[in-house]
């Protein structure tokens, strides 16, 4: 999936789902917050910023005297965040980092949630972004771990391709390497990071509990689940009936993870630290 496919429908998709998406992510800001170590007067990039549920946490860090960039590709996603934060005094940017004009070493730290898997020119997008950032800056992002290293993905991908298959469907299995988890084999997502002007690349594995659709019952997490990913890819294109079995089968591959609070499965992501390099 290119950066530019979630303009559109899939950011209004997501945003008409926010507070699931947020209340699932939100164990992820922890550690990523943490690596970043943002103080006072910082000046920060949050790239792929979606609704600015990472910028304003960053903002409220750099004070005082500090600026933060929310930075997103869809348009829809930086209204909304304009809308939620209206009161602070945030930049936001429509661009996408492959192409969009950035000023040279403006920036003290490059932050990204799950917003760098996407460039549709990974080479040419880092090495922007290390442009954009001082000598000695620094880059901290989110990233996930290839789907079988994930559970939050493999396990319902694994329900969903099982029961398509004991119907006897035709099933074209999505590149477990691509997209989502593009950065998750760390030995060429450094040698991207280095060439394109990081350095000190240092990888951080995380097996934060999510909960799949935030605190909620089985069903809602199954309902979530086929909405991300590469669940939603194997079930884009089925019938009704294929899409209810699957449904089923997928519950029942969740419900041993249902703790009484929700579906809670390790993340399976990736904290990537790295230096801008001199």
């Amino acid at each position: 999936m290119a950066q530019s496919e979630w303009v559109g429908e899939r950011s209004r998709r997501w945003l008409a789902g926010l507070s699931v998406r947020e209340a699932q992510l939100a164990p992820v800001s922890l550690p990523l917050f943490a690596a970043a170590g943002l103080g006072p007067g910082e000046r920060v990039l949050d790239v792929g910023c979606g609704p600015g549920t990472t910028t304003e946490p960053a903002f409220r860090a750099v004070q005082p005297g500090g600026r933060v960039t929310g930075m997103d590709v869809a348009p829809e996603m930086i209204d909304a965040a304009r809308d939620r934060f209206a009161g602070l005094d945030i930049d936001w940017l429509v661009g996408d980092a492959v192409s969009t004009p950035l000023p040279e070493a403006a920036y003290d730290v490059v932050l990204s949630r799950f917003g760098v898997m996407f460039f549709s020119d990974p080479l040419a997008a880092f090495g922007r972004l290390a442009a954009a950032t001082r000598p000695g800056g620094r880059l901290c992002a989110a990233a996930w771990r290839r789907r079988p290293e994930s559970p939050f993905f493999a396990v319902p991908y694994a329900a969903v391709l099982s029961d398509l298959r004991r119907g006897g469907a035709d099933v074209v299995e999505p590149d477990p390497d691509g997209s989502s988890f593009s950065l998750g084999a760390t030995d060429p997502a450094s040698a991207l990071l280095m060439a394109a002007g990081w350095s000190d690349v240092t990888w951080e594995a995380r097996d934060d509990r999510l909960y799949v659709g935030g605190p909620g019952s089985v069903a809602d997490a199954a309902a979530a689940a086929v909405e991300v990913g590469s669940t939603f890819t194997l079930l884009e294109d089925r019938t009704d009936e294929e899409r209810r079995s699957a449904l089923i089968a997928l519950e029942q591959a969740l419900e041993p993870w249902f703790d009484g609070r929700g579906v809670a499965l390790p993340g399976g992501f990736w904290v990537v630290s790295a230096r801008r390099s001199p």
